[in-house]
């Protein structure tokens, strides 16, 4: 009996017109929630309103616990939604570090490290991007996370409690803004929650509005994943030959997740719960790859001291004590058009990949996950998110 679960329609599912009940007319109403500092630019006034009779604002109630600078910018207010998007996937401590809508690093509970501890990782996977940010934790903010946020410049941090004694440690610098929120675990992300009337909508330039449904996942654990993924090509099945270890799978589980708060294309990498590398809104797939391998060096060579020449990318990574992106692994929100990908990482040390499937060249890309010895699981679902 061959192994593998045959996945080799899931192409077709890209040339399948998928419908909707969405309405000839459709009136929105909106109700205003905040006046902000200003929009995405200084230049910009703006105003954030709600979707009447829609309760996930009211579920979330983002909120200023303390001002400064002002209040919140239409990019602070982005920022922590956005990251909740992500947070609401992870059931343990989990910090999302934010800048200009994208995680400059993310980190979960890994060996019951503490939550200051958590920051601290999500915050230097890429130190100098952190300079600003956005910090959104999914726990409460106690003293000693506060002392760590305070310890480098950041705009805010998001929370849904600040413990004793944390706020009177962040009162010490007057423009970082406080802001609250609620109900992380009610925000629907999984195929089949309630989005009954819920609209996901963006305005397009010349006058037009996208409406879609809200993004929502199948994956809700490794049980969802094809572990084993085989395609049928001229006669030929190829299937991926080795199972992710249990460690692999969590860390599988953690890139897909952070994906879904990324640009397309949209690429990281992680190892042991946090964010080695995130490769965001490249125009083309291996780009983003290399754009995340060349970051995930030059990042290590920061924290080691290491100077280098910025046009060379990585080429100094030779002076490095260690290889960042060994041991890693790393999620693509789209299929690869190549192999090229997998043996570009491969080389890198990249022992696993999580990936939608459903590119014509499948086959070629399980041959060289095999040749590498890799593991590679299929999600069979794709998040491209684009703005």
């Amino acid at each position: 009996m061959v192994r593998g679960t045959d996945v080799t329609g899931m192409k077709r599912s890209y040339r399948t017109v998928v419908e909707g009940e969405f309405p000839d007319v459709l009136s929105i109403g909106l109700q205003k929630e905040s006046d902000l500092r200003y929009g995405e630019n200084p230049n910009q006034p703006a105003a954030m309103y709600k979707l009447d009779g829609i309760n996930i604002a009211d579920i979330t109630n983002i909120r200023l616990a303390k001002s400064g600078k002002g209040g919140l910018s239409a990019t602070n207010f982005m920022d922590v939604t956005r990251a909740l998007e992500i947070l609401k996937f992870f059931e343990v401590p989990s910090v999302a570090v934010m800048k200009h809508l994208v995680p400059s690093g993310f980190a979960r509970q890994y060996n019951g490290n503490s939550l200051d501890n958590i920051y601290q990782k999500a915050r230097d996977a890429d130190a100098r991007s952190a300079f600003g940010s956005v910090v959104v934790l999914n726990r409460s903010v106690d003293k000693a996370t506060a002392e760590a946020i305070m310890s480098s410049y950041v705009e805010g941090v998001a929370a849904p409690e600040f413990e004793e004694g944390a706020m009177e440690i962040l009162e010490r610098k007057k423009d970082i803004r406080a802001i609250l929120y609620s109900n992380l675990d009610r925000l629907p992300k999984f195929v089949g929650d309630d989005i009954n009337n819920v609209y996901d909508i963006k305005g397009l330039p010349t006058g037009r509005v996208l409406v879609q449904k809200p993004y929502l996942s199948s994956v809700r654990s490794v049980m969802d994943l094809v572990c084993d993924p085989l395609v049928e090509h001229e006669g030929i099945k190829h299937v991926v030959e080795r199972d992710p270890t249990q460690a692999e799978i969590e860390d599988l589980l953690t890139s897909w997740y952070v994906n879904l708060g990324v640009r397309s294309n949209g690429i990281v990498f992680v190892k042991n719960g946090v964010t080695v590398a995130v490769g965001t809104g490249q125009q083309e797939r291996v780009g983003a790859i290399e754009q995340a391998i060349i970051k995930s060096y030059q990042k290590t060579m920061d924290k080691e001291g290491i100077k280098y020449d910025a046009v060379d990318g990585a080429a100094q990574r030779d002076l490095l004590s260690r290889n960042p992106l060994k041991g890693s692994v790393m999620s693509s929100d789209a299929f690869f058009p190549f192999r090229d990908s997998i043996d570009i990482i491969a080389r890198h040390g990249v022992t696993a990949v999580i990936q939608p499937g459903g590119s014509v060249r499948d086959y070629e890309v399980i041959d060289a996950v095999n040749e590498h010895k890799m593991a590679m699981t299929y999600t069979l679902e794709r998040c491209f998110g684009h703005f």
